[in-house]
């Protein structure tokens, strides 16, 4: 197993659920991947990934089995400041959202179209599957959303969302992974309370072997069969080190790395999949920074488009979302600090807060933080099943298969473990 990600702890525990010894290797000292775990003033976070959502069974199961850990609410009902006007959106409340549309100029045609698609998305599972958004993605996928929706809805109201999913922009977004993004918006969440780290130590207790702080360079690969991995522990000499088989749950463009010697049909396809940058700071204040009702502010421009209370009740605890266009390209500290005083200001001047004082902060960057999903997105995951399958004994997991959420990575950790489990046996 190679990516200690949500979508690495799927499949590291289904295939030691198998009965298989795994070892779950990753390059960073503390495994989490992109959910970012940290410690701020003495409380465990997760500075990138970390809602669950109420449609998340295959992911809330794991945790239910391997704990169970407690859950927190979440906050997701946001304020969104566009034009220097506050103004309060709320998914639960959609008919709010669209006479505020109407009211914004938005043209009728594609605010009956948007009531329309959200509608769909409501029995979606917020996955990249066959289904509605599968089919609409043959029809319209050759265009981005900016062309299906008039300025105003997409300024106003897609771009808060894709940017929260993607890291993207509307005009960088198809209609076919749109549902993931409606049916996704349109739930309730919670987080663990505990952060990610007390997973990851149930999964060592149950035997999975942990192998941080090491980097793999190869895919070992002798008659057309994986082999091992060529990998440095701890920035030791590289060796070789053989494995029945090998996952790698790793953002595409980092797998198409590791698989262009051997697999290079396979490598050149998953480095198609495009990447987009993203920062993140959460941030421990001497007071609460949001008023009742507000759980967060979704600012229409700049680096930061997104700050949000931590949860329902650290409302002292602001997590900064810094992504998009005036996000790029990844920021240095500086820069971040830069950003992040920026926007504080600017909360302390929306919400009347005088000077905020911090008590602690944890900043964290993805030079590959969010996936921007290809168009026609299941013809290239039918493209890519054909090409693994020449591939023995190795398998993917990642976010440009299923979707972006935390369900989705699991799950798709999971499928790629039971494709292993299925060529061992």
């Amino acid at each position: 197993m190679v990516g200690a990600g949500i979508s690495g702890l799927g499949a590291a525990h289904r295939l030691r659920g198998a009965g298989h010894q795994v070892d779950l290797i990753d390059r960073a000292a503390v495994p989490g991947g992109r959910c970012g775990p940290g410690i701020l003033c003495g409380r465990a976070i997760m500075v990138g990934g970390r809602l669950i959502g109420a449609k998340y069974t295959a992911l809330r199961d794991f945790l239910t089995e391997l704990g169970p850990f407690p859950l927190e609410p979440a906050w997701m009902r946001l304020t969104h400041l566009i034009d220097g006007d506050l103004v309060a959106l709320d998914h639960r409340d959609p008919a709010s959202t669209l006479r505020y549309l109407v009211g914004a100029g938005a043209a009728a045609p594609d605010v009956v179209k948007f009531s329309y698609l959200s509608r769909r998305a409501q029995d979606e599972p917020g996955l990249l599957a066959p289904g509605y958004f599968s089919k609409l993605a043959g029809l319209g996928d050759r265009k981005p959303l900016t062309d299906h929706f008039d300025p105003v809805i997409a300024r106003k109201l897609l771009a808060p969302m894709t940017i929260w999913m993607h890291g993207a922009e509307p005009d960088e977004v198809h209609l076919g992974s749109f549902g993931m993004v409606l049916s996704t918006i349109i739930d309730e969440f919670e987080q663990l309370t505990d952060g990610i780290q007390p997973v990851v130590a149930q999964l060592a207790r149950r035997g999975v072997a942990l192998r941080t702080g090491t980097t793999v360079s190869r895919v070992l690969v002798r008659n057309g069969r994986v082999r091992g991995l060529t990998l440095s522990e701890g920035g030791g000499p590289a060796v070789d080190r053989h494995y029945d088989a090998v996952v790698l749950a790793l953002p595409a463009v980092v797998a198409s790395e590791l698989t262009t010697d051997e697999f290079p049909a396979l490598a050149k396809l998953l480095a198609q999949v495009r990447y987009l940058p993203a920062a993140a700071a959460v941030v421990e204040y001497d007071r609460e920074v949001f008023p009742p009702g507000v759980g967060g502010i979704s600012l229409d421009n700049g680096p930061c488009r997104m700050a949000g209370a931590y949860g329902v009740e650290r409302r002292n605890t602001v997590r900064y979302t810094f992504s998009g266009r005036a996000a790029r390209p990844l920021p240095t500290a500086a820069v971040l600090d830069t950003w992040l005083g920026r926007t504080e200001r600017l909360l302390a001047d929306s919400f009347g807060l005088g000077a905020l004082r911090r008590r602690g902060v944890v900043r964290r960057g993805w030079a590959a933080g969010y996936c921007a999903y290809l168009p026609f997105h299941l013809e290239f995951t039918t493209k890519l099943r054909h090409e693994l399958a020449a591939c023995g004994r190795l398998s993917l997991a990642g976010d440009f298969l299923l979707g972006t959420s935390l369900e989705a990575c699991f799950r798709s950790g999971v499928a790629a473990a039971e494709a292993v489990t299925t060529e061992l046996s």
